[in-house]
């Protein structure tokens, strides 16, 4: 009885080993972003008459090195993301996850999306042509360190981490930045917010956007953060040019051409 009492003892602690082990492992999990953005109203532009404030979420899927950013669709009063575009149209990065429209155009590039290298630390754009989906291409972009970065002597915690303040211009946009160096890797949902290129912004606001980190869970990943194994790697001028024909098509094809 003594040695079964023993083996159930060593059990129990070898299973509470196990599991504090990965509730301290910091190199798997997800961070979700909650994103408020100002547009115009449909058929208005930027800056012209009266703006609505999109509220929508982003999750950043990390695992072994690399991540995976994921953007739920708002639906725009009811016209669906992107002013109604249809699913696969340009825009999209050929995985379901749609960027288009007036709204998506703004955010690419400046709100990342894709895949992310974060050993290399590269972000990956990827794209599929609308005409033929068997063909992924993909851009890398290297990050970027924040320019001419003022840091502040501020600090407060966000989704529980220690946070440090620097204000940042990026594409001459005013950014308030928050931004933990308390997890093993350096990532931004925009790039280029980062001083010195390290750490995690959790938090950031302009005049037209913001975004802030409301929860970081550490926890098996089950999205796959890796490239589809067909990508072909292009330049990012290369994948602009794709994406500029793809959308000249598909305007054609709405005009009825």
């Amino acid at each position: 009885m003594k040695n079964f009492s023993k083996t159930l003892l060593s059990l129990a602690l070898v299973t509470f080993s196990g599991m504090t082990a990965f509730a301290q492992d910091k190199n798997t999990g997800v961070i979700d972003y909650e994103i408020n953005a100002k547009m115009p109203q449909r058929g208005g532009n930027e800056g012209d008459g009266e703006e609505q404030v999109i509220t929508f979420n982003q999750h950043f899927y990390f695992t072994g090195g690399k991540g995976k950013l994921e953007t739920d669709r708002p639906d725009f009063g009811g016209r669906g993301f992107g002013g109604g575009r249809p699913e696969g149209s340009p825009g999209g990065d050929g995985n379901g996850g749609g960027r288009g429209g007036r709204f998506g155009g703004r955010m690419r590039g400046n709100f990342g999306g894709g895949y992310v290298d974060l050993s290399g630390k590269k972000y990956l754009q990827v794209f599929s042509k609308p005409d033929d989906s068997t063909k992924t291409y993909y851009a890398e972009e290297a990050y970027a360190s924040a320019k001419d970065a003022k840091l502040g002597d501020k600090t407060k915690k966000i989704a529980g981490y220690n946070c440090k303040k620097a204000t940042v211009t990026v594409r001459n946009e005013e950014y308030t930045v928050w931004y933990t160096q308390d997890l093993p890797f350096s990532y931004s949902p925009v790039n280029g917010l980062l001083p010195d290129g390290n750490g995690v912004v959790l938090s950031a606001e302009s005049s037209r956007r913001s975004f802030t980190a409301t929860k970081v869970d550490f926890k098996p990943v089950t999205t796959n953060v890796s490239l589809p194994a067909n990508a072909e790697k292009v330049t990012e001028d290369q994948l602009r040019d794709m994406r500029r024909e793809a959308m000249q098509k598909f305007r054609e094809r709405q005009n009825g051409n």
